[in-house]
């Protein structure tokens, strides 16, 4: 596939109805600087504090790829590539005090409820994630998004560090449930032969295009969990760091997130 790394469109000037609508036919949403620069300093300091504390405390524990292969506390999403979940009252702010609040509601329902939060921050050299979806369908008909997340730029992000790439439109063609071709699992948990591509197999549907752009410090991408996307690799000398801020419709319970076991930090009896 030829790739194509286009605009993510420049939706800061947008309606808050046309920012729902765009939402909603693309899968994602690309903000300019919503928070100010002294909140987006403590979410990089917290951050920064937590990602420390954590991988002093794994040491040398054995983790693998995934979250069910990780810890509570912490999970490698891909080689290089630490998520490590802090609450909204770890990072100092609201839920509902954020500026995406008024979408989030708009989309989800104003009783839409915070999933999880917490950073994730990729190593110098870390490649680039196989494409995935952070959630199935759950029917076969295509309806609104039961989850979305919400990515901040902690500092700016040129192409080099590894933004996330997102595929267009793809949150319509995910859906194991009405093209039996897909196989959930290889969408849901990195599979080699994902790809924007695989959607549409040998039909004549339009592959979706991939995008990415660089962020910086204090934008954030928003998009809806089944849409297809990737971490880029982080081509830098730096450390990549991201906040993401998860919601989800009320009731809705599936969760192939967070699946560890077990806790990195040892409890004495």
């Amino acid at each position: 596939m030829s790739k194509s790394r286009s605009d993510l469109s420049n939706n800061g000037g947008a309606t808050p109805a046309e920012q729902v609508q765009r939402l909603e036919s693309d899968g994602f949403l690309l903000l300019p600087p919503v928070l100010d620069a002294e909140t987006v300093a403590t979410l990089l300091a917290v951050s920064r504090e937590r990602l420390q504390a954590m991988r002093s405390a794994l040491g040398t524990k054995d983790i693998g790829i995934g979250s069910a292969a990780g810890y509570d506390e912490i999970v490698q999403r891909s080689p290089g590539r630490w998520d490590v979940p802090i609450t909204p009252q770890q990072f100092g702010v609201v839920d509902r005090d954020l500026p995406w609040w008024g979408l989030i509601s708009a989309i989800l329902g104003e009783d839409a409820e915070h999933l999880f939060s917490g950073v994730v921050s990729s190593d110098p050299g870390s490649p680039a994630q196989y494409w995935h979806t952070d959630s199935p369908h759950d029917s076969r008909e295509h309806l609104p998004a039961h989850a979305i997340n919400v990515l901040v730029a902690l500092h700016d992000i040129p192409l080099t560090m590894g933004p996330t790439e997102c595929a267009r439109g793809s949150h319509f063609l995910s859906n194991h449930l009405s093209n039996p071709s897909l196989v959930l699992k290889e969408l849901i948990y990195q599979h080699e032969g994902t790809a924007p591509e695989t959607l549409v197999g040998d039909t004549e549907t339009e592959i979706p295009e991939a995008c990415a752009q660089a962020m910086v410090a204090g934008s954030c991408l928003i998009f809806d969990d089944r849409l297809l996307h990737r971490g880029l690799g982080n081509q830098s000398d730096n450390t990549r760091h991201v906040a993401y801020f998860s919601y989800r419709q009320k009731g809705y319970t599936a969760n192939t997130h967070f699946e560890a076991t077990r806790s990195v930090v040892e409890v004495n009896p």
